[in-house]
């Protein structure tokens, strides 16, 4: 089942198009018989010119021929596949020849149509296929030119596909090494602002290039002299280059200086009260007076840490390492001063996880705000009026304070009933999600090469069997709240949030919340703002509780800064504070 390129490889004869809606209630189905295709376009002697004529028409990996969207050469459009072999027919089943013969059309649309069609005519002669039992073969193997990592792509080591496989890494990080680009997919705005565009095309280059040189020191060597490019989908001509070999051997360094064991362990997590492997005890075991010293791990001549084998090791370290590259950590594993804010944060909502097991993923939006902080994101600036949902009453300090605090709480999770959302919307929150997304992602692809980095190494137990506690596979969907904090996905930012909650804080402080009521009449208000935007929601008045909370963390972290945020800021997280203090 699938689409017609199906055709282009060694199939059982028939392709079943993809069921529509139509199908279904008509109880039907539709497909395309090979040999009778064949039959029907007089190409059964010819395969190749029926590949050909597939290729020419458009592939997910090849655009379609220029001429063919030329009425002058193809009268009824849309062309159809008939007309891609007529064409072949009249210069002798030639795609060379058939670019001869359009030269003019090609130098016009694409020059490079023709380099493009080699590339994808060879990956399709020699492509890879996976049969039942499991093993790899590569079509035409006998035949398989020298350059072939050109069109077929770079061969990963089946370990790292094995990792895939498990959920440990993502597919995004073997995607840039197959194929050598790194693509930044379409927001679900679709708005390009001016810091979304500084974000994605600067400041989180270095943090990619991280994730890469992580990789490909570990796997062949030739991988570590291969660029990589950058492609967004915004602007098609605009072209970064990863050059991931320019991040080593500082990268490999700093990660290889964590190896602390369980014992070690063990003794902080009973000192800190915290759970070895989350953000909190990374960071406050840190505090302790004689512990930083004790996990440098000094290496001998041409070795590297060795025996990180149990889940709790390898969380615990996989998380240090990973807020070392970040800057939270120096290099003898002290605390730096975002480091130190950031545990101020993470002290100041202990309670809340603990209260509500973390379902707010309030670790995870503490680091991410910190994360928002330094690429000068999380602020009351680049307000777009344009887009619908921002704050509208007030004075402008009223609505710098409310979208403040209401982009603070997108990073938070709003409990609410499987039934698909059904409170206000914002398109300026959901631009905001966009940025948080691409932060969020850009981590978790870094962690997940700290952690493929660790494995392929050999610096951890390989192979586990409990795979499916340390990747990708989140199971807070399926479990209740008060499931073990300690059981659920141990590596963060795995995980989506939606920016509801933050429409919902944005929405109750702006449109609903009246200064002049009591404490007593804020609180019995809350049950008619409930009913009126959020009704089925689980418990907004404690996930409101919560959101509040974690902006007076967030800005208590803020406070201890100093001079690594500029005054103007600092005043406005200022003002923020005693905003909603006035509309507890």
């Amino acid at each position: 089942m699938g689409s017609k390129e199906l055709l282009l490889y060694d199939i059982n004869d028939a392709v079943i198009h993809p069921p529509t809606s139509s199908n279904w209630e008509e109880k039907c189905f539709y497909g395309i018989i090979k040999s009778e295709l064949l039959t029907k376009l007089n190409v059964a002697g010819h395969p190749e010119m029926f590949h050909d004529a597939l290729l020419l028409v458009g592939t997910s990996f090849l655009p379609p021929f220029p001429p063919l969207h030329v009425e002058g050469i193809i009268s009824s459009q849309p062309y159809t596949l008939t007309d891609a072999i007529n064409l072949l027919r009249t210069s002798n089943r030639s795609v060379t020849a058939t670019c001869s013969t359009f030269s003019d059309i090609l130098d016009k649309y694409d020059r490079n149509w023709l380099t493009k069609y080699r590339k994808a005519k060879m990956s399709v002669k020699h492509c890879c296929t996976v049969t039942i039992d499991g093993v790899v073969h590569i079509r035409d193997w006998d035949n398989l030119s020298s350059d072939n990592s050109e069109y077929l792509g770079l061969q990963m080591p089946a370990e790292l596909y094995h990792y895939l496989s498990k959920a440990l890494v993502g597919p995004r990080i073997i995607n840039c090494f197959v194929h050598l680009k790194w693509h930044i997919l379409p927001t679900l705005d679709g708005v390009v602002s001016d810091e979304y565009k500084k974000l994605v095309t600067q400041s989180l280059l270095p943090l990619k290039e991280t994730t890469a040189a992580l990789v490909s020191s570990r796997i062949a060597r030739a991988t570590q002299f291969k660029d990589i490019e950058m492609i967004f989908w915004f602007d098609e001509n605009l072209k970064k280059t990863l050059v991931h070999r320019n991040m080593q051997p500082q990268t490999n360094q700093q990660t290889d200086s964590w190896g602390v064991k369980d014992p070690q362990l063990k003794t902080q997590a009973t000192a800190t009260g915290t759970s070895p492997g989350t953000l909190s005890f990374a960071l406050l075991a840190l505090q302790s007076k004689d512990f930083p010293s004790a996990t440098v791990y000094a290496a001998p001549a041409k070795g590297h840490v060795t025996g990180i084998n149990s889940k709790t090791e390898l969380q615990s370290n996989v998380l240090w390492r990973f807020l070392h590259l970040r800057g939270y950590i120096n290099d003898q594993h002290q605390l730096t001063s975002w480091g130190k804010a950031l545990a101020t944060t993470l002290k100041a909502i202990g309670p809340s996880i603990k209260a509500y097991n973390d379902v707010h993923h309030l670790e995870e939006a503490a680091f991410l705000a910190f994360e928002l902080l330094r690429f000068d994101n999380l602020n009351s600036r680049n307000r777009h009026p344009e887009l619908i949902g921002a704050p509208l009453r007030g004075s402008d300090d009223d609505k710098a304070n409310c979208i403040l605090i209401g982009r603070t709480s997108c990073l938070l999770k709003l409990r609410h009933q499987n039934l698909g959302y059904t409170g206000p919307l914002s398109k300026n929150f959901l631009s905001f999600h966009s940025i948080i997304k691409e932060v969020r992602e850009t981590d978790r692809d870094l962690l997940e090469g700290v952690l493929a980095s660790l494995l392929l190494n050999g610096q951890g137990e390989r192979p586990r069997d409990d795979c499916d506690g340390l990747g990708r596979r989140y199971v807070d969907r399926y479990c209740p709240d008060n499931y073990p904090l300690a059981n659920r996905c141990s590596l963060p930012f795995s995980k989506d949030i939606d920016t509801s909650l933050g429409i919902a804080v944005k929405t109750y402080l702006d449109d609903f919340f009246k200064a002049e009521w009591t404490p007593e009449e804020r609180e019995a208000n809350k049950a008619e703002y409930i009913k009126k935007y959020l009704p089925h929601s689980v418990n907004f008045s404690e996930d409101l509780d919560v959101a509040f909370k974690f902006f007076d963390a967030v800005y208590e972290g803020v406070s201890t800064l100093g001079k690594e945020i500029n005054e103007a800021d600092k005043k406005v997280w200022d003002n923020a504070h005693a905003y909603l203090a006035k509309r507890r």
